[in-house]
């Protein structure tokens, strides 16, 4: 009895972090292409970037054209330099190697990572460059700004 009872605690467990899951780069790539092979919007496009890579535990669909935060988001966000400085900061960053960086380089190292950058943009040793998916999304002209505006146009 207490086999089954573990092996039904580990089965929920699998089941519970299969429905969680986010897709992988390769799908998240694939599904990219598909969707753009089947001629989809590039608001719908935006919003699939948004539920499937998690975009919703901070941001909430706003208004005007900008996301707004929920409780986490504003938390996650307090002192936040914005998309466009974090990014220039990284672009020096990613020159210097992990080991030679100042406290101030990491922790904006960290941020990129935290705020989910790292889903488009890839630093390699000595350059910021895309991913996958930000390469495939930079050709359907959807870098970070346009999702977020498709996203929070509700149009």
């Amino acid at each position: 009895m207490k086999l089954l009872a573990v092996l039904t605690g580990l089965t929920l467990v699998a089941l519970l972090a299969a429905q969680t899951a986010r897709p992988t780069p390769q799908s998240d790539a694939a599904t990219l292409d598909k969707m753009n092979a089947e001629h989809k919007s590039q608001k719908e496009i935006a919003q699939y970037v948004f539920d499937s890579h998690g975009c919703d535990s901070c941001h909430t669909a706003g208004k005007d054209g900008k996301l707004g935060f929920n409780a986490r988001g504003q938390a996650t966000g307090k002192d936040f330099e914005g998309c466009t400085r974090l990014l220039s900061t990284m672009n020096l960053v990613a020159q210097v190697p992990n080991g030679q960086r100042t406290p101030e380089q990491k922790q904006k190292a960290a941020r990129f990572e935290e705020f989910g950058c790292t889903y488009c943009h890839q630093i390699t040793p000595g350059k910021l460059g895309f991913t996958a998916v930000g390469s495939k999304l930079s050709h359907m002209h959807l870098g970070c700004v346009q999702v977020e505006q498709n996203v929070a146009s509700g149009k």
